[in-house]
């Protein structure tokens, strides 16, 4: 292999320049463009990785094979779902899914190792896939630091010389067809060096896991209290926030055993913790199951409520492993036939199989998030008298061509109650987001301005759209009409006010008002100097009166008509 290295940088430069192409390239038609970049990045992954591990011809069909499966599972969801209209968290789903299936799969092939010529059993070692997987990522770091400083000393060298009046090497570099393939080359070659000094991964890798067996127990201590708070009442607390929030329950429970995942990739002692620590530990991994279940529980109340989606799809998915892989990983702890960080290696290495199992099927078509939903989705609306067209409008938004086929057979079923389809898709609800302040309960201060109260309302309603969900105070679901405010007030002295409006973020954006083409500019954004501050005090403070301009402490400098300002 020593040979080939020159291989890497220039398949590295090849692969930057394949990017930048299909990047830079006016497609007339891009319905290939998602398909061939997801076949390019996995061919360069399975190039770098795959590629001496076995036999020439093994290695090259495995190379081949893992990015065509993956363009062509990227493929057919573009034909039969399509990327126009489609929820934004199943199209990052499903390149996700890829990457992991993908990166998977390679590390699987490496620990398979050669053929075996003796009369040992030639079968991986499941628990070896572990540090794999932690050494893939590694050098993949070290892809990202090779272009770290490729760039910084380059740019170096390049100022120096156009000290010397020679910028035409920084001129040609800058442009993007070389930028990229340089990159490329630079980050190939940190996966070269990553690759040939593997002995160097080694410490690298217990050196993580040090830190993360230090984190585990903190990370645990902070769960259990969660659960007893949950226990004593905090549960009602919880599912009263209007926010989703099975995502952050599951990123506890998936977080928690990703601590332990680094913890045990390295290090061949025969106690984790210690001996009598690891009684302790082993009890503690049957949080992250209780975790998993009250993220399916909130999962399930706006399923029922509402029906499944493209993103509740991904979460159920992602409960229902988190939940298996937990009580497998519990269930391995307590097994009395290995030491306890090689039963967790072991079926660390078993769950990373299974996950990249299941990102592939779950992306298979017609099993597709955006195809079930669609499905249940219509199904739920069809046992329903009466249609929301919001939730017809979501079907037209959200769900691609298998919204579309379930629109058209609702349509056929009930044609005075679906609109058509750009109508569904341009619908506004009125009453859609609950968490949205109405204008006429916003108060305005002072009450005479000499802006035209029309503009006032324009600024309301498209500006400020967005800036009016935060007129609430957390867990109060609608938004109480005293929650926000806007504050009319001249700042620059120019005889007309500018628009502050405040919410319960820690800053506000200053409008001014164009005149002359009747729009609404962001001129700057105000903080507060403390580090906390009573909200309602100073909704309070806005309704009296009590407010005053400051003058700066430094003023701006007019030099010739050219003006010399702050940062702003």
């Amino acid at each position: 292999m020593k040979k080939a290295h020159w291989l890497f940088p220039l398949s590295g430069a090849a692969y930057g320049f394949a990017f930048w192409y299909l990047i830079d390239y006016r497609w007339e038609d891009d319905y290939l463009l998602a398909s061939l970049m997801t076949f390019i990045a996995g061919l360069a992954y399975c190039s770098w990785f795959a590629i001496g591990v076995r036999r020439l011809r093994d290695d090259l069909a495995v190379t081949l094979v893992l990015p065509l499966l993956a363009a062509l599972q990227v493929l057919a969801f573009q034909h039969l779902v399509g990327f126009e209209h489609t929820d934004e968290a199943a199209i990052f789903g499903l390149l996700a899914c890829q990457a992991l299936w993908v990166g998977v799969a390679v590390g699987i092939w490496r620990i398979w190792g050669p053929l075996q010529t003796t009369v040992l059993p030639n079968y991986p070692d499941r628990a070896a896939l572990v540090p794999e997987i932690w050494s893939i990522k590694l050098a993949l770091a070290f892809g990202l630091v090779g272009v770290g400083v490729f760039w910084p000393v380059f740019y170096a060298l390049c100022s120096l010389l156009m000290l010397v009046g020679i910028d035409q090497i920084w001129e040609l570099i800058s442009e993007a067809y070389v930028a990229l393939p340089l990159s490329g080359a630079a980050f190939a070659t940190g996966i070269l060096i990553a690759r040939e000094k593997s002995g160097l991964l080694i410490p690298v890798r217990q050196v993580i896991g040090g830190m993360f067996r230090i984190l585990y127990p903190i990370q645990a201590s902070g769960l259990f209290l969660f659960l007893v708070a949950a226990a004593l009442g905090g549960w009602e607390v919880l599912l009263d926030q209007d926010f989703g929030v099975w995502w952050t329950v599951m990123a506890a429970a998936a977080g928690l055993s990703y601590l332990l995942f680094g913890a045990v990739q390295a290090g061949e002692g025969t106690t984790l913790f210690g001996r009598i620590a690891d009684r302790v530990f082993r009890f503690t991994l049957w949080m992250a199951p209780i975790f998993a279940l009250i993220a399916m529980a909130t999962i399930y109340i706006r399923v029922r409520e509402y029906g499944l989606t493209p993103s509740r799809i991904y979460a159920i998915w992602a409960a229902v492993f988190v939940l298996m892989a937990t009580i497998w990983l519990s269930v391995a702890a307590f097994g009395r036939r290995q030491s306890t960080p090689v039963s967790l290696r072991r079926a660390f290495g078993h769950i990373a199989i299974c996950g990249a199992l299941t990102a592939f099927i779950m992306h298979l078509p017609f099993l597709d998030p955006v195809s079930i939903s669609a499905r249940n989705q219509q199904s739920r609306l069809s046992s329903l008298t009466d249609w929301d067209t919001a939730d017809l409008a979501f079907i037209a938004r959200n769900l691609g061509m298998p919204g579309e086929e379930a629109l058209a057979e609702l349509g056929a079923a009930k044609p005075d109650m679906v609109l058509p389809l750009a109508e569904l898709r341009s619908y506004f609800d009125p009453d859609g987001d609950r968490m949205t302040a109405r204008i006429d309960n916003i108060p305005i201060y002072p009450s005479q301005y000499q802006i035209p109260q029309e503009a006032v309302k324009t600024l309301l309603e498209g500006p400020l759209e967005y800036d009016r969900r935060f007129c609430r105070t957390a867990g109060s679901g609608t938004g109480a009409p005293n929650q926000c405010a806007l504050l009319m007030i001249d700042l620059d002295g120019n005889g007309m006010e500018e628009a502050a409006f405040f919410t319960t973020r820690d800053y506000v954006d200053i409008y001014r008002y164009g005149t002359e083409d009747n729009s609404w500019q962001v001129v700057t954004s105000f903080f507060h100097d403390q580090n906390e501050i009573d909200h309602e005090a100073m909704l309070r403070d806005l309704a009296n009166g009590n407010f005053e301009i400051v003058s700066p402490r430094y003023s701006d400098l007019l030099i010739g008509g050219a003006r010399w300002g702050q940062y702003r």
